[in-house]
């Protein structure tokens, strides 16, 4: 089989086209799982790059010996016939191939080989191109094939270098070389270096504008996606229209940290995710984290993950951290805005986007966000004013004409005058004087009505309510007393402000509390649904339990502060937890209830030895305040009896609701 046949194209003096179907066909001959069809294949595109450099030569040889006749020149003999005779004697016996251990994201193609051909009965195999390989250039003239290939060099020398690749001037630096003033280098060049970019793509945003400045590939972005692959030409357009930048300079003082490793793994992840390949995204963000957990866009592409997976809740977590890491991340802030205003709170939503519009007052999706905050809290006004300069900046912005007509429909409310008043009170007076009864008398006949033909219906619902309320009380192990002072309690909580008073109240009720130096110890209470089908709480480090990806809404966080020169410890939901690390103190409500028996007082304790904290010498061991609800409480599913007496109840409202219009009806008879 010839190298045509191997590549599957036909034969061709054009190295794009030549390294355009090795790429393709590298896909099939994965070296790790064909390693012989890799060789071959390697062997053949080798051959044929020599081929393409063979025929230039002969044709500049040719324009150049006008006393040369053709019948002197001797033909270049095909090079599929090279390969297939060095093949009939090489088939049995083929040297061993090593794979390589790893691939990189994007396929190898502007590798070449570095060794000349010793013979047509001996091929060796091909090895990987080095640019920093150091030629004797002296003895060669420089053409511009001599000088792109130093080109190449020097680029790879610099790339390789992390702390110099990262550098603008140094990329200065070598778009000054020699080769790039230079017409016919200057093509070539433009050709190759995208191709080499495909594969060396780990560059600040600012190095790729200059490359870009030089030649100028966001005019040809069309052309390119013939000649480079989808998702390098997508990664391209982001960083050159700034859509997604990714930062490189915060790893200059991180001798440790395998970089090359940690960056193709972090732009892995942004492949998947553009690709919506959330499995994928997921293993190299692990990856990625493992190697290095505290770089912004790293924590910014986790975010983003969890946003567009569903996890909200892990989603406002991450660009809650993210944002104390990096306190000037606008899209931090923006991501962080979205997520209050879904969970109801405009307020603090209002704040990230006013922090927003401080530094650029010209996002006008801070804008938009801002203008739903207000209308969120019902300032009417305020959301008006941000909407219609938005509208003056686009009339087109339908965004903002529908959140206007949202707002107009109150407006008219407020501002309609109450032109009927004088009317219906006129109407009511003459009604009255013709001796029909008023609004109140009404009242009284339609209950005395609907009171007679529904008593027995009445009465069975009452009868039902009452044996649920029994089936309840036994469930909880409470008399109806218990039951009702109970409810009663939920409306109106106890003031505990001391010991004595917390120790009087009994077990279950609210109490309304101020827990003074207080902290939180970085424990959680989760809930693990995989590993147990019943509810059931566990008590871990916040690091534990983030590595098992058990944080979520029903999450608990236990904090620890004094009442009454005592320390209690409470359980509460993220926001009371991040007041109180960033107050100290806290005022709020929650449930009286005593320590269970089981690992929730020694880990707390442990916890608080390894923290050598304050407050374990004071700790009250034998009750707590539960401000989270418990998965327990939430989810009790009750009793069999007590789900049909519901849905026996049910029955019977929906048959008094409709008896509703039919007493109606009955009362213009009386």
């Amino acid at each position: 089989m010839g190298i045509w046949e191997i590549l599957g194209i036909e034969p061709t003096d054009n190295p794009a086209q030549i390294k355009k179907a090795y790429a393709k066909k590298l896909k099939v001959h994965n070296p790790e799982v064909d390693p012989e069809g890799f060789q071959r294949l390697r062997e053949a595109y080798d051959l044929a790059l020599k081929y393409t450099r063979n025929t230039k030569r002969n044709r500049m040889i040719e324009e150049t010996s006008d006393h040369e006749s053709e019948e002197e020149s001797v033909p270049l003999q095909p090079p599929s016939q090279r390969y297939e005779l060095a093949n009939t004697d090489s088939i049995e016996e083929q040297p061993n191939y090593d794979p390589p251990q790893r691939l990189t994201l994007f396929d190898r193609f502007l590798e070449e080989t570095t060794q000349e051909v010793a013979s047509q009965e001996e091929i060796p195999i091909p090895h990987r191109y080095d640019f920093t390989e150091s030629y004797d250039h002296s003895e060669r003239s420089m053409n511009p094939d001599d000088m792109v290939e130093r080109f190449f060099r020097r680029t790879q020398e610099l790339y390789d270098h992390y702390h110099e690749r990262i550098q603008l001037e140094n990329w200065r630096e070598l778009l000054n070389d020699e080769a790039m003033w230079n017409v016919g280098c200057h093509q070539l060049i433009d050709t190759r270096f995208l191709h080499f970019l495909e594969e060396h793509y780990h560059l600040p945003h600012e190095v790729w504008k200059l490359l870009d400045s030089h030649f100028q590939w966001r005019e040809k972005s069309e052309k390119l996606v013939s000649q480079l692959s989808g998702r390098f030409v997508a990664y391209l357009n982001g960083q050159l229209n700034q859509t997604f930048t990714l930062r490189y300079h915060s790893f200059e003082n991180r001798d440790d940290l395998d970089i090359e490793a940690f960056l193709e793994w972090r732009s892995d992840a942004l492949f998947a995710l553009m690709e919506n390949d959330w499995e994928t995204a997921q293993s190299y963000l692990a990856k990625a984290h493992a190697l290095y957990a505290l770089d912004p866009d790293l924590i910014r592409l986790q975010g983003e993950y969890f946003l567009r997976t569903g996890n909200k809740n892990r989603a406002f977590h991450t660009f809650d951290q993210l944002i104390r890491l990096d306190p000037d991340n606008i899209d931090a802030y923006l991501y962080r805005a979205r997520l209050f205003l879904e969970k109801g709170d405009a307020v603090d939503a209002i704040k990230d986007c006013e922090e927003i519009l401080t530094r650029m007052p010209e996002l006008w999706d801070a804008r938009s966000l801002l203008g739903k905050g207000y209308l969120q809290l019902g300032e009417w006004e305020k959301a008006q004013e941000v909407f219609q300069e938005m509208l003056s900046h686009n009339p087109s912005d339908i965004d903002a004409k529908i959140c206007l007509t949202q707002i107009q429909s109150p407006f008219d409310r407020m501002t309609e005058p109450a032109a009927n008043k004088q009317a219906k009170a006129t109407r009511r007076k003459n009604l009255q004087a013709l001796g029909l009864p008023g609004k109140l008398a009404r009242f009284k006949q339609f209950f005395a009505i609907y009171t007679r033909r529904n008593i027995w219906t009445i009465i069975f619902l009452l009868l039902l309510h009452y044996a649920m309320f029994a089936v309840v009380s036994m469930k909880l192990e409470m008399t109806s007393e218990q039951m009702f002072d109970s409810l009663v309690n939920k409306f109106k909580p106890v003031h505990i402000k001391t010991m004595d008073e917390l120790k009087q109240t009994p077990l279950g009720y609210q109490v309304e509390f101020t827990l003074t130096k207080a902290s939180y110890i970085h424990m959680l209470r989760v809930y693990d649904k995989e590993k147990h089908p019943e509810p059931t709480a566990e008590f871990m480090p916040a690091a534990r339990a983030e590595e098992r990806d058990l944080l979520n809404s029903d999450t608990g966080y236990v904090s620890v502060g004094y009442l009454d020169q005592q320390a209690i410890i409470v359980i509460t939901d993220y926001d009371h937890a991040k007041e109180i690390h960033d107050k100290k103190s806290i005022t709020m409500q929650g449930t009286l209830k005593a320590i269970p028996d089981g690992e929730m007082l020694p880990v707390i304790v442990n916890a608080l030895d390894k923290r050598k904290h304050p407050h374990n010498a004071v700790l009250v061991t034998d009750t707590y305040i539960n401000a989270k609800p418990d998965l327990e409480e939430k989810g009790w599913p009750g009793s069999w009896l007590l789900g049909i007496l519901a849905m026996i109840s049910m029955l019977y409202y929906i048959r008094i609701i409709r008896e509703i219009p039919k007493t109606r009806k009955a009362l213009t008879f009386h």
